[in-house]
């Protein structure tokens, strides 16, 4: 009888050695927040006309993902993501009726890799790393009316930072440094250089202390034109307020654009300032970002963006946002969200309230 007893005692402790080796966490968000658009723009909106909506992923994409780990031993594990966005309020999802991912099923990322001692190498549709170090800078984290990403380039399509097609290699921590590279094809039959995108970021991140820099670089967008963006920035945590400044260099190779393009063609440099603080259960944020256009058509745009997030729970917050875009020499930039990148309007309100589970 005892020897019964120890034999599935050593079973059962196999089984759950077992089980730790491999885990897949199902996890999410939703959001969901009433937005109010106005204000008068060159070309698109030049009457100043409002708008009322109730919006699914202002602060981020409503999303419902999986991420998975196994141990294949040796230190090395087999990783994977799958995450697709979802309309919390089932008007505003466009094509394929997702409010985030570009339309697709499981389009906000999916991916597969390898990790362990050398760091970790992933494939498949992936956050460029430019925007992973843009959004961490951001006092908003490229979400609400307030977002950085209302007038800087932020991916490989405006309102879309993730690549497809990628392979990303990430360098194991070595005393707060960290690297990664990016590369993706554009399968492209004839010339394997249309539609490339390349990317590479540093960063350190310790104490206090988060500093980086990034290089993106799309090929071939628009009859053999480049783009490639440039930035360096960080935030330094002083304990009662934590500062925000980056700054990122366009380049745009070619002639053209418009007022609502923003790629539009000409060198542009960015600027944002800003600044995070928490209180409690409440964290206030603001940021101030400049937009010069150096091509010949000099749109310039100035916005400057102010809100606060009260967590009811470690899990669910209560939001509100408000941004201004003071726009310059006939230049078009909106005021959007993380849930429609281009609103209509130079100004925007946000309220509303996000679970993440």
């Amino acid at each position: 009888m005892k020897k019964s007893l120890l034999a599935l005692a050593v079973l059962g402790a196999f089984a759950s050695a077992a089980s730790a080796q491999s885990s897949v966490t199902v996890y999410g968000k939703v959001d969901v927040g009433v937005v109010h658009e106005s204000g008068s723009v060159p070309v698109t909106n030049p009457g100043g006309a409002k708008r009322l909506q109730v919006q699914s992923g202002v602060t981020g994409g409503s999303r419902l993902g999986f991420r998975g780990v196994e141990d294949l031993g040796g230190g090395l594990k087999a990783t994977f993501v799958a995450e697709t966005g979802f309309c919390a309020d089932q008007n505003n999802g466009g094509s394929g009726g997702y409010c985030s991912g570009g339309g697709s099923f499981m389009g906000r990322q999916a991916f597969v890799g390898l990790s362990g001692g050398f760091g970790a190498v992933t494939l498949g549709r992936q956050y460029a790393p430019s925007f992973i170090v843009v959004t961490t800078i951001d006092p908003f984290g490229t979400g609400t009316a307030a977002q950085i990403s209302n007038l800087f380039d932020v991916g490989t399509a405006p309102g879309d930072p993730r690549v497809n097609n990628s392979i990303i290699y990430s360098t194991p921590n070595m005393g707060g440094f960290t690297a990664t590279v990016l590369g993706a094809a554009g399968e492209q039959v004839g010339n394997w250089r249309v539609g490339r995108t390349l990317g590479a970021s540093a960063v350190y991140s310790a104490g206090p202390v988060y500093g980086a820099v990034s290089y993106h670089r799309r090929e071939n967008v628009l009859l053999n034109d480049d783009k490639t963006l440039w930035n360096v920035g960080g935030t330094y945590d002083l304990g009662f307020v934590k500062a925000h400044a980056i700054y990122q260099h366009t380049e745009n190779p070619g002639t053209g654009g418009s007022a609502t393009n923003r790629t539009a063609y000409g060198d542009v440099d960015q600027y944002m300032l800003g600044a995070s603080a928490r209180f409690g259960a409440a964290t206030v944020m603001a940021s101030y970002v400049v937009h010069n256009d150096k091509g010949a058509n000099n749109f310039d745009a100035r916005q400057i963006g102010a809100g606060a997030m009260y967590s009811l729970s470690k899990r669910t917050s209560l939001y509100a946002a408000a941004a201004k875009i003071s726009n310059k020499n006939g230049a078009g930039y909106t005021v959007g969200n993380a849930s429609t990148p281009a609103g209509i309007g130079n100004r925007a309100l946000n309220l509303g309230v996000v679970h993440n589970f």
